[in-house]
C-alpha cells in the first residue's frame, strides 16, 4: 500500500501486487553474488554487441546459447559461477596475478624439460667441444662430421627401436630407411618452386596428388566434372595441410559471402593445428564437447554452435586422442545444407582406412569382426572422404602409415 498525507489526514490506498513470474521466483532463490554475476554478464554482453556490431551480436547469441546449454547440464548456479569467473579474469588485478602465476609455471616447465632432455644426451654431447652456439672458428672435416652424426643417429634409434614410441616413428625397418635416405639424397637440392629446373620433381608431385585423389574417391578435372574436380598439394605435414584448408575456406567465405569474422566449428578432439589456424588467420574456433562415453560429438550440438559467420566445420577420421572416427557423413551433410565447407582430417589414419575397406570387401577381416569379445564394430567403416558431397577438403599424412 501507499501512504498519502493530505491536510493532516492519512489514508491507505491499496495497490494490487502482481503475482511473481516464474523467472522472478527462480532469481529470488539465487544468492546475491550470483545475481551480481548475472547482471555483470548481461551488461558485458550488451556492451560487446554495441561495440562490435553484427559480430558482437553473433558472439552474444553464441554465449547465451552456451550458457543455456550449460545451465541445463550443470544447473544455473554452476553456469553463473563459470561465467562469473570468466568476468573476474578480465579484471586488471586478476589478469596480472594470473599472468604472474603462468610465467612462474612456464619457467618451471622449461627448466624441467631442459633437465629431462639433457639427461638423454651422453656426456660427450654436453662438453664444450660438441656444443656450438656460434659459427666455429675452425672448419671440420667431412669424415669427422659424418662420424659424429652417425653416432648420434645410432643413439637416437636406441630411444625408439624398443617400440616405446607413439606418434613419431611409423616404420622401423632399417633397410626401408636406407632406401628412403637414398631417394631423398638424390633430390636433396631440388626446389619445387622452379619446375623449369626440376621437371621430374613437378611430375612426381603431380602424380602423388593424383594417387591421393583416386585413393580418397575424388574426381579430377579429367573426369569432366562441372566444378573442375579435386586438386591438391604436397605440404610439410598435417599441420600445414590443416592450415591451408582453413585459410582456403576463410578466403572463399570472405570473397563470396563477405564474412569478416569467420568461425570454425569442430569437436574438442580435433588436432591442435585448428587452434593454430584460428590464431594465424584471425578466425574463431568454436569447440564442441564430445560424449564422455562414446567419444563422439553430437551433430545437434554442432548445429546449435553454427552461426552466420561459420565458414568451416571439421571432423577427424580418426581423431588423435582416442582413434575414433567422427560422424563425418552427418557433419559434412550439415555443412553442405548450411552452404559452408567441411574438412575431413585424415592425417592419422588416412593411409590405413582405404586399405581396411578393401580388406573388408575381400572378406579378409571376417574373423576379426566376429570375435565375441570385441565391443567395437569393425565390420563397417563410415564414409569419410570425397564420396560425401559435403566434404570440401581433406588432409592425409603420407609420412605416417604411407611410409613416405
Amino acid at each position: 500500500f501507499a501512504c498519502n498525507t493530505t491536510m493532516g489526514t492519512a489514508r491507505s490506498i491499496p495497490i494490487p501486487i502482481p503475482k511473481p513470474s516464474h523467472l522472478q521466483n527462480r532469481l529470488s532463490t539465487l544468492p546475491p553474488t550470483h545475481l551480481i554475476a548475472l547482471t555483470s554478464l548481461t551488461t558485458a554482453l550488451v556492451l560487446l554487441s554495441l561495440q562490435q556490431g553484427p559480430s558482437g551480436l553473433s558472439s552474444l547469441s553464441q554465449s547465451l546459447r552456451q550458457w543455456i546449454r550449460w545451465s541445463r547440464r550443470l544447473g544455473p548456479s554452476s553456469a553463473l559461477r563459470y561465467y562469473g569467473l570468466r568476468i573476474a579474469k578480465c579484471l586488471p588485478w586478476t589478469k596480472r596475478r594470473i599472468r604472474n602465476e603462468l610465467d612462474e609455471k612456464r619457467d618451471a616447465m622449461v627448466r624441467d624439460a631442459e633437465a629431462e632432455w639433457n639427461e638423454l644426451l651422453d656426456d660427450a654431447a654436453k662438453t664444450e667441444a660438441q656444443t656450438h652456439l656460434f659459427l666455429p672458428k675452425r672448419t671440420s672435416d667431412r669424415e669427422g662430421i659424418l662420424t659424429l652424426l652417425t653416432e648420434w643417429s645410432r643413439k637416437e634409434r636406441e630411444l625408439w627401436e624398443g617400440g616405446r614410441a607413439s606418434g613419431a616413428i611409423y616404420h622401423g625397418n632399417e633397410k626401408f630407411h636406407e632406401f628412403l635416405g637414398k631417394a631423398y639424397g638424390l633430390f636433396s637440392v631440388a626446389n619445387p618452386l622452379h619446375p623449369d629446373l626440376f621437371p621430374y620433381v613437378r611430375k612426381t608431385e603431380g602424380e602423388v596428388v593424383a594417387m591421393m585423389i583416386h585413393l580418397f574417391r575424388g574426381r579430377t578435372s579429367r573426369d569432366d566434372d562441372d566444378d573442375g574436380g579435386c586438386c591438391g598439394t604436397l605440404t610439410s605435414g598435417g599441420t600445414e595441410s590443416i592450415l591451408l584448408a582453413c585459410k582456403a575456406h576463410r578466403d572463399r567465405a570472405r570473397d563470396l559471402r563477405g564474412i569478416a569474422s569467420p568461425e570454425i566449428v569442430a569437436p574438442t578432439t580435433v588436432h591442435a593445428a585448428f587452434q593454430k589456424a584460428a590464431h594465424y588467420f584471425g578466425m574463431r574456433l568454436i569447440l564442441v564437447d564430445v560424449d564422455e562415453r562414446t567419444g563422439l560429438v553430437d551433430v545437434d550440438d554442432v548445429r546449435r554452435n553454427m552461426t552466420r559467420n561459420t565458414v568451416l566445420v571439421a571432423g577427424s577420421a580418426p581423431n588423435f586422442p582416442h582413434g575414433i572416427i567422427d560422424p563425418i557423413r552427418e557433419l559434412s551433410e550439415l555443412a553442405r545444407e548450411r552452404g559452408v565447407g567441411f574438412h575431413s582430417d585424415c592425417c592419422l589414419g588416412g593411409m590405413i582406412l582405404p586399405f581396411v575397406e578393401r580388406l573388408q570387401a575381400d572378406g579378409r577381416l571376417d574373423d576379426v569382426a566376429s570375435r565375441p569379445d570385441d565391443d567395437v564394430d569393425v565390420d563397417v567403416i563410415p564414409p569419410y572422404d570425397f564420396r560425401l558431397p559435403g566434404v570440401t577438403s581433406l588432409s592425409a599424412d603420407m609420412h605416417k602409415y604411407g611410409y613416405a
